[in-house]
């Protein structure tokens, strides 16, 4: 599958304008952002990329912008030499094959992505693994959904999870997901290729959902009816100033906030289900 790499001239001037259009571009499908002085990248695949609607809204801004496609086997070379290791706290290293650094954490995850998309939120990843590390997960039933490299459902799977199973619809995330596993000797997680429509008939004690605010709030009503009473939805993938629309939408669905914590703008949260 091949990507466009969106490239906006954002003058000093403009600065302010960064975290405006990465949340507009995240509601178009872009799936990951690359913020540098000067200017900001954001890449999305080629079959979703619409580009009227996306000159529309850099032409509202009076901003600078060009486009370029980029062939699928040159992002794992380009994700290596941009990619540095996640340390969270001292629970969890997210580390690459080509890291040759000593990690004196609890828990280490061997991730090699075939595309650099796993790793564009750092924040949000970092946030997650974080959140999920205040749990037990001892024995529990796990779903992620828009699981990426696997990252989350391994890191459930190495705290005492029973049993996971993993979904994403990108192809690309669904091979790499089982590859990470392997590499990760993991043999408890199921791994899908699909949406929130093939999720398995059961009940779940914990979900993680790191995906961007659309696909959450659309989704969000299903992920209710697989929790059990007292199940806990894990969410990140959308800016803190969001957080009162998911607030709203999952109070509807019996869903209670219970914790939220904030990175670089972006935000992971925990809702509790109560009946």
């Amino acid at each position: 599958m091949n990507y466009i790499e969106l490239c906006i001239e954002i003058p000093e001037q403009k600065e302010y304008l960064t975290e405006i259009l990465i949340a507009f571009l995240a509601e178009q499908e872009f799936e990951s952002f690359a913020d540098a002085k000067g200017s900001l990248k954001a890449y999305i695949p080629e079959k979703s990329f619409d580009e009227k609607e996306t000159e529309k809204l850099l032409q509202r801004y009076n901003l600078n912008f060009f486009i370029n496609k980029i062939e699928q086997q040159n992002w794992n070379k380009k994700w290596e030499e941009n990619y540095d290791p996640i340390v969270v706290d001292d629970k969890l290293a997210i580390i690459a094959p080509f890291h040759n650094q000593i990690f004196n954490t609890e828990y280490k995850i061997l991730i090699e992505p075939k595309m650099s998309f796993g790793t564009g939120h750092h924040a949000t990843t970092y946030m997650m693994s974080q959140l999920i590390s205040e749990y037990s997960m001892s024995e529990a039933s796990v779903l992620d959904m828009g699981c990426g490299t696997g990252v989350l459902a391994i890191y459930a799977s190495m705290l005492g999870a029973a049993s996971v199973i993993a979904i994403d619809i990108d192809e690309w995330a669904y091979e790499n997901t089982i590859e990470n596993i392997q590499r990760n000797n993991i043999s408890n997680v199921v791994v899908i290729k699909g949406d929130v429509t093939d999720i398995p008939q059961k009940k779940f004690d914990y979900i993680f959902a790191n995906i961007n605010l659309n696909i959450l709030k659309r989704d969000i009503p299903q992920y209710s009816n697989y929790m059990d009473k007292g199940a806990f939805l894990f969410l990140s993938g959308f800016f803190e100033t969001e957080l009162n629309q998911i607030t709203t939408l999952c109070k509807d669905y019996g869903l209670f906030f219970a914790k939220s914590i904030v990175k670089e703008n972006w935000i992971a949260c925990i809702f509790h289900k109560h009946i």
